[in-house]
């Protein structure tokens, strides 16, 4: 039988193996779309010599990083903490794939685990993440949270 510290420590390693997981899906997906884009010609100034397939991918150290353990977010050495609460799992979900939008749909059922909200709950709890955030000191990383077309998205350099 497990004790509580150690299904702490269990859960703890799984939200960090989930989060190494979804930054190597990230990753591999922005060197797939390079690798296509440089192959197609699509990237401007494509095929240049000299110039490398992985040049522009965004710096990892740009994405914010969200810590399980204190139920808070690490952003430019700074720290917000949301606790247990909609704020977090909003940060999360948004962090997980910085620069593509998420459909309200995907919030819904990513964030809210498919509870029906309307446009408005999930307007006003961006709002109040932003607000964290900038609260906390990340001023650029709240600005980062962008909306187009009821789509959100955390967008990084």
């Amino acid at each position: 039988m497990l004790s509580w510290e150690q299904a702490r420590r269990l859960v703890q390693m799984m939200d960090e193996l989930v989060e190494n997981l979804a930054l190597t899906t990230m990753c591999a997906e922005e060197i797939r779309a390079m690798a296509y884009a440089k192959l197609h010609g699509n990237q401007p100034g494509g095929n240049q010599p000299g110039e490398g397939l992985f040049e522009g991918l965004f710096s990892l150290d740009q994405r914010p990083r969200v810590d399980h353990t204190t139920l808070s977010v690490v952003w430019a050495g700074k720290r917000c903490y949301l606790g247990h609460t909609i704020l977090f799992k909003l940060a999360d979900r948004l962090s997980r794939r910085p620069n593509h939008f998420a459909t309200e749909a995907d919030l819904l059922r990513d964030v809210w685990d498919g509870d029906e909200k309307t446009t408005s709950t999930i307007r006003s709890t961006i709002h109040h993440l932003r607000v964290r955030l900038q609260e906390a000191g990340m001023d650029d990383l709240a600005a980062a949270i962008q909306c187009e077309d009821g789509r959100y998205a955390l967008l990084l350099g």
